[in-house]
């Protein structure tokens, strides 16, 4: 039974409170977007009433803020799977049901449980997603810039560019610059995205921004394009933007706006999307964008990671394609995306000492080729004959500095930090002390066996014309060399002196001195300052540590250290350090100030340096003993010495300073 005057078909209107003033209000917004976009149909089974006693709702009825069917599909299934371990012809049934009730034909269908987000609050939501493309030039403009700067990329950078570029006949046609997002235009994006991502298997790179981005623009790519340009302005690109002094505030507010953007369209696609290669660039994106607000050791950046591990294991990127036609640009943007999802999952679990989510032992994701962005991008031909002139290893013979090198070389690393993490909580035996000699003779053997264009070596920044390629190359180098210091710090149990422990002195101080070339380097278009800072919590306050630890025993013991370590040095290196943690409280980009995330860390690294250099110097006349306050500084200054393995559980901090240190608020633009 129907009550009168309600048509027996109906659609979700995106803004149901919305309404047009008068049909020439209508007539000019067709007028303004002339390919009308209207929301997909729904397909609606029919009811019949059993009686005036029927319930409320059925078994085939609809509800009203369902989600699609496709949300719930269950991706990349592996060996030990449901289907793996059922009769053959029984699972082939069974996946052929499923896939066709998944397929793009049988998307219109909608689970059959309510979500606590309505779908009037997706259509806010996405609404003030849409919102942030006022500042299209901007975004635009800054994504196209990073082509100079950014020297790694999740995926090849001249397919992100197709992607931003390809909103522009949106922003355009909806007039996005100077009004707010049409309804018609929020049903499309929600109805794009609910949708899966089908990849022709002779799609070429050039054109896969034409089905995701344009008409058939998805929340995926706004997430994606949002959070690498609020990354890339923190970083000090494209501030000619914001030389306005009477509004001096605006660059802070838009990147927070973008943060903001991009977290909601991760909200929203967890609801309504099913996952594809997007939602992990997506993800890994916002990941890095929510570090530089909350740092490594906040909440929200643990389980945005989590988030995107989960994720990228429902697609199936941990393992290379079972099938052999897929194109290589993607093949190749699936091994760069997982090989950068895999040092991220160490650097964050090395930090915070906790379990890895991504290993090694559970994939068999080959390295990406140290093939250049445009060689990926370009034709079959080219690129085949691109990877023929590579060598056996895979690496380019030009000597180039690729963006796909940085990749290469730190998923090396990776491998070895995976394996020291391993053995990390095991109590130092014989056993355990082979595998870390091991382990740190083949760390130096890959050392050696790395290209030696992509080693560091001290001179690089006069030899080498780019200062974006010295930076990273010294940031492959601490990532790898800080594999050896955690190693020397598991082995070094106290049993010895650290005075005449050689090897952990040795690393420590080519550690901080590295960190601190960074410290010399000064750019206007890039903040070279903030990647400096990075390195410094990193790697230069655990290697100042057990340098300054060093210097307190052999100032109560008199011990002399090894003929190649100077003392002098060191004390040297820990007053460059002091001055710069002391400057960082009043530059403007190093999250150093007070009020802002890592103000109290370095506060606390600086003062305890500068009291031990100063009584190192300056001996008191009462002697340095176990009793005396200086202690806890010795004691803080352990604990400093090794970030990833027991640093953070028991740290205490001297009475008065403020306990809610947030030891990695900030993140890598090169991660």
């Amino acid at each position: 039974m129907r009550k009168p005057g309600i048509p027996d078909r109906c659609f979700y209107h995106p803004a149901p409170l919305t309404k047009r003033n008068t049909e020439d209000d209508a007539g000019s917004r067709a007028k303004d977007a002339p390919d009308v976009l209207r929301p997909a149909k729904r397909k609606r089974i029919s009811k019949s009433l059993a009686g005036p006693d029927a319930p409320s709702f059925y078994v085939n009825d609809k509800f009203a803020d369902a989600v699609p069917m496709t949300t719930n599909q269950p991706g990349y299934l592996g060996p030990t799977s449901y289907t793996a371990i059922l009769p053959k012809d029984e699972a082939n049934t069974i996946v052929l049901d499923r896939e066709a009730s998944m397929a793009s034909d049988g998307s219109d269908y909608e689970m059959a449980h309510q979500h606590p987000l309505t779908k009037f609050m997706r259509a806010q939501m996405t609404t003030e997603v849409l919102k942030c493309l006022r500042h299209y030039p901007i975004i635009q403009d800054v994504i196209n810039i990073l082509q100079q700067y950014a020297q790694t990329c999740i995926v090849p950078l001249p397919l992100e560019i197709d992607l931003i570029n390809g909103l522009g006949p949106i922003v355009d046609r909806f007039n996005l610059l100077h009004s707010v997002p049409d309804p018609r235009l929020v049903a499309r994006v929600l109805d794009n995205s609910s949708r899966p991502l089908e990849i022709p298997d002779d799609m070429k790179a050039g054109d896969f921004h034409q089905i995701c981005s344009g008409d058939n623009i998805r929340l995926e790519v706004l997430g994606f394009v949002l959070a690498t340009a609020g990354r890339a302005l923190s970083f000090g690109l494209c501030s000619y933007h914001f030389a306005d002094p009477a509004n001096p505030n605006s660059k802070s507010r838009l990147i927070d706006e973008l943060l903001r953007a991009s977290t909601t369209c991760t909200i929203l696609c967890n609801v309504i999307s099913p996952v594809n290669h997007i939602t992990i660039w997506m993800l890994y994106e916002n990941y890095s964008f929510t570090i530089m607000v909350t740092g490594f050791s906040g909440a929200p950046s643990w389980r945005r990671f989590g988030e995107l591990a989960s994720q990228l294991y429902a697609i199936g990127l941990h393992r290379e394609p079972p099938v052999s036609n897929i194109p290589t640009w993607m093949l190749e943007t699936r091994r760069r995306a997982f090989s950068t999802c895999f040092l991220q999952d160490k650097t964050l679990s090395t930090f915070l000492g906790r379990p890895l989510r991504l290993s090694k032992r559970h994939t068999d994701m080959k390295l990406p080729l140290d093939l250049d962005d445009n060689d990926i991008m370009a034709n079959e031909e080219t690129v085949s004959r691109t990877i023929a002139a590579l060598d056996e290893n895979g690496w380019n013979t030009e000597k180039r500095y690729l963006r796909t090198s940085w990749v290469r070389l730190r998923f090396i690393s990776a491998t070895y930090r995976e394996e020291i993490l391993d053995v990390a909580l095991s109590k130092l035996d014989e056993n355990v002390e082979r595998q870390l000699l091991d382990i740190s003779h083949r760390i130096q053997e890959s050392w050696n066996n790395f290209p030696q264009h992509l080693r560091y070596w001290p001179n690089c920044w006069n030899e080498v014309a780019s200062p974006y390629v010295c930076l990273m190359l010294v940031i492959a180098h601490q990532t790898h060399w800080y594999n050896e210091f955690i190693v020397r710090k598991l082995l070094d149990q106290g049993q010895t002196p650290i005075t005449s422990n050689l090897e952990l002195l040795r690393v420590s101080t080519s550690l901080l001195s590295t960190t601190l070339t960074l410290g010399t380097i000064r750019d206007r278009l890039y903040d070279i300052h903030k990647e400096f800072l990075i390195e410094v919590i990193l790697c230069g306050i655990p290697s100042a540590s057990v340098l300054a630890t060093a210097l307190q025993e052999q100032h109560r013991t008199n011990a002399l250290f090894p003929p190649s370590i100077s003392r002098a040095e060191m004390i040297r290196m820990l007053s460059v350090l002091i001055s710069h943690l002391e400057a960082a409280e009043h530059l403007e980009s190093s999250s150093a100030r007070p009020g802002e995330a890592n103000y109290n860390l370095c506060k606390k690294a600086c003062k305890a340096f500068t009291k031990i250099v100063d009584h190192v110097l300056e001996p008191r006349a009462e002697e340095f003993t176990p009793n005396t306050a200086d202690t806890e500084l010795d004691l803080n200054l352990e604990f400093l010495t090794a970030p990833g393995l027991d640093v953070f559980e028991g740290m205490e901090f001297a009475a008065g300073d403020d306990g809610s240190i947030d030891w990695g608020a900030m993140t890598q633009w090169t991660l």
